[in-house]
């Protein structure tokens, strides 16, 4: 594949801001729409995705018992909680696109909500299973009602970025899976965050070639209005992938040019745990800074699907 349109518009028309060259001397341009207005990464050399999606932090590992682990049922736990604050069910239907490796899905169960998840990763998808019992379809989304039922809420954590048509995509899910009324969870990593500005071209989340869109407040706010919402909450503090970026980000300042989660997940470096550990006060002051100023290096939105009379009776939006 190649990337060589705005994935929100689909138009050519951009300004570069700046390059990143990873190993092999490939190039990838972090590029602005001139139409939209929406932040992409362009490649017009043909490369296989999957081989960026079999290695390093991607690699599917077991780690039911680490402090990852511990640190997302604590974050989840949160988010699960404003779900059945805002949701009237005692048992809230839950469908997770993009549902990775299930964790999301299982802190869910455990709270009573009725979940199912869709993940195109076979090895992710088999995890699930294995681990958590949970019901996970893992065919290539495009169209169509996926359980033969509508869902309360609909759950997209970190998938929106790594979509060629994110939009399109997200329009379809709704329409045939999502009640009227229902509840969208959308995260993503914020490219107007402080730590990604600090961070630069070696920020943590800008993650090239996998992330093909890199959001900001206008662009999310705009893809999800498309499609039907009504935007009702933003957050922008996360407590493992915002810290992290801030981290890399403070990182960056004194030469680091790795990946810093690949780094931890694959290498036992000491050297590099003291390290983190000691600027961790200093990361969580700033991310906790940058929140308050919706500068936080995630944005978690929550809205609710108000579908007009043409969504209603499956037509095409007029003004797409």
């Amino acid at each position: 594949m190649n990337n060589i349109a705005c994935p929100i518009c689909k138009r050519s028309d951009s300004k570069t801001l700046f390059e990143i060259t990873q190993a092999g001397d490939k190039v990838y341009l972090i590029k602005s729409c001139n139409n939209c207005g929406s932040t992409y990464t362009y490649f017009d050399q043909e490369i296989n995705i999957s081989e960026f999606y079999d290695g390093l932090d991607y690699t599917v590992k077991d780690t039911r018992n680490s402090i990852f682990f511990r640190i997302q049922k604590l974050e989840y736990g949160l988010v699960i909680r404003k779900i059945k604050n805002i949701v009237d069910e005692i048992s809230p239907s839950i469908l997770d696109f993009g549902s990775g490796k299930g964790l999301f899905l299982h802190f869910a169960e455990l709270r009573g909500c009725k979940v199912k998840g869709i993940e195109s990763s076979k090895p992710r998808a088999d995890y699930a299973r294995k681990y958590f019992g949970l019901d996970i379809n893992s065919e290539y989304f495009t169209s169509g009602t996926v359980f033969k039922s509508k869902f309360d809420v609909l759950t997209i954590f970190h998938v929106l970025e790594h979509l060629q048509s994110p939009g399109e995509l997200l329009r379809n899910l709704v329409k045939s899976n999502l009640k009227s009324g229902g509840l969208l969870i959308a995260e993503v990593p914020n490219f107007g965050s402080w730590q990604s500005k600090w961070g630069g071209n070696k920020w943590l989340h800008l993650d090239v070639p996998r992330h093909l869109s890199h959001f900001t407040d206008d662009s999310l706010a705009g893809l999800i209005n498309d499609a039907g919402f009504t935007i009702m909450k933003k957050e922008y503090f996360s407590i493992h992938l915002g810290i992290v970026g801030m981290v890399q980000s403070i990182f960056s300042w004194f030469g680091y040019k790795k990946f810093l989660i690949a780094e931890l997940k694959e290498n036992k470096n000491w050297l590099l745990i003291f390290k983190v550990l000691l600027t961790l006060p200093f990361a969580i002051l700033l991310e906790s800074l940058a929140a308050l100023f919706k500068k936080g290096g995630i944005m978690r939105y929550y809205a609710i699907y108000e579908p007009t009379n043409w969504e209603k009776d499956g037509l095409t939006n007029p003004g797409f």
